[in-house]
């Protein structure tokens, strides 16, 4: 199957995993959500809200071989690990490659909220450090 198909497969069933904030307080919160992909590096590990194993999972992954799928669920690692211009690099690889790939809009709008979501986060620490 090739990764066009499964990503319009897999869009339909990404799963949500809202900021730090939900994984360390429990409950949902209005704030903008970072999505990932089943069957890319890293799910299982993000699903259970495992970030260490999840990371550990992601060390192992050539970039220069990752799919977009994987890039996506990269970036979100990183944004979790609070690793932020890591997860930006991340973000941007994925979008660049799924555009090669022809992906599903609906794919590249999830990849697009998520690198949204890390420069917002990028640009509020910085504003803190001032």
């Amino acid at each position: 199957m090739s990764l066009l198909n499964i990503c319009k497969l897999q869009t339909l069933k990404f799963a949500v995993i809202f900021g730090a904030t939900v994984l360390a307080a429990g409950q949902a919160s209005a704030a903008p959500a970072l999505a990932i992909f089943e069957g890319f590096v890293g799910y299982d590990a993000l699903k259970a809200s495992m970030i260490n194993e999840a990371k550990a999972e992601v060390d192992t992954v050539l970039t220069s071989k990752a799919s977009s799928g994987d890039l996506n669920n990269m970036c979100v690692v990183y944004a979790l690990s609070k690793e932020y211009v890591a997860a930006e690099s991340s973000c941007f690889d994925a979008i660049t490659k799924a555009k090669k790939e022809n992906v599903s809009r609906q794919t590249l709008r999830a990849m697009k909220s998520n690198l949204k979501i890390v420069t917002q986060q990028i640009q509020d620490y910085s504003s803190a450090a001032d």
